[in-house]
């Protein structure tokens, strides 16, 4: 039996993911980067841009390929005295990155055909609203879900017509205390319009590094931690992945002597130091591996590596250093 209205998923050609820079921001899809103000978004943005516009790398190395065309459409830095340097700063191809001029082009939002039009004429591979909040009609309208569901529709059409990535820049809100995806400004539609949500921090450690996270991604596993710095002396620069143990603020009893270099280190260190006493529920390690951020994996690599057997007693699993007794219970 055929149905005008249905359409048969036996008849749709499976594609895979096109990547401007895996896994991080895809081309089609929307991205959000957020952060507190002055966190270095804008800087971290325009330095992948111009990396973009001349056929460069993305910060692990890899390269762009052939020099791609931008639309980097910031409100709150001015074109000439702020936005230029910068881009000449970082080596770009200024001839490949354009904007809409708001002194001539006013009120532009969002969703505004303007933007359309633009991305038709430029056929750009990439287009970045810098901040989200300078570029909605009404500040209800990312806060109203109806609204910013309708939104994030309308931009990722435009995305996916139009084979560009497009990238969101937000504020955090000053909400304390709540999960990454629901730090951002506006309806948590907003969020889960984006297949992929970056957010940068400040290190604890060094005022001035930077931390990448990807705390969402619908289209592959999350990406490694990066961190980068801006100095006065030296500018912005890529760090590489965020395996120090200085990145991560835990509030366990635990004392490190020495400051691990990788989280497998870390997680060595603080199983061995949990079971330096005798046998401890593996809840109470999952709980101090997620005090630390270390994941099931690393967890449970470390756990092999140290040739920990857990066992099981009265319902309870138990680890134990090896050498060690207990009593009794199945092995895992």
């Amino acid at each position: 039996m055929e149905s005008k209205l249905l359409t048969l998923y036996s008849d749709v050609t499976a594609m895979p993911v096109n990547w401007l820079w895996e896994p991080y921001i895809a081309i089609g899809k929307i991205t959000l980067l957020q952060g507190d103000p002055g966190c270095g978004k804008s800087t971290m943005m325009m330095n992948l841009i111009a990396e973009l516009s001349k056929g460069g790398a993305t910060p692990e190395g890899r390269a762009f390929g052939a020099p791609q065309r931008i639309i980097y459409q910031c409100s709150e830095d001015g074109a000439k005295d702020t936005i230029k340097p910068r881009l000449v700063a970082a080596g770009a191809d200024c001839r490949n990155i354009a904007f809409i001029d708001e002194d001539v082009y006013s009120g532009l939002t969002l969703d505004d055909e303007r933007i359309r039009d633009a991305i038709i004429e430029w056929k750009p591979r990439l287009v970045v609203i810098d901040p989200i909040q300078s570029y909605i009609g009404n500040d209800s309208d990312l806060q109203m879900a109806g609204k910013a569901r309708k939104l994030m529709r309308r931009i990722g059409m435009w995305a996916s017509t139009y084979n560009c990535a497009i990238v969101l820049i937000g504020h955090f809100s000053k909400k304390e205390g709540t999960k990454d995806l629901y730090r951002g400004l506006g309806s948590i539609d907003v969020v889960a319009a984006a297949r992929s949500v970056l957010q940068v921090e400040k290190s604890n450690e060094d005022e001035e590094v930077r931390i990448v996270k990807q705390v969402k991604n619908s289209l592959n596993s999350k990406g490694a931690d990066l961190m980068f710095e801006i100095r006065p002396e030296t500018g912005f620069q890529w760090l590489g992945a965020a395996e120090r143990v200085e990145e991560y603020s835990p509030s366990t009893e635990l004392k490190l002597e020495t400051l691990p270099k990788t989280k497998h280190e870390l997680a060595a260190l603080l199983i061995k130091k949990a079971l330096a006493n005798g046998a401890v529920e593996s809840m109470e390690i999952k709980r101090i591996m997620a005090e630390y951020r270390i994941g099931d994996k690393t967890m449970n690599e470390v756990k092999t590596e140290l040739g920990i057997k857990p066992y099981k007693k009265m319902r309870t699993w138990y680890w134990v250093l090896p050498g060690e007794e207990h009593t009794g219970g199945e092995e895992q």
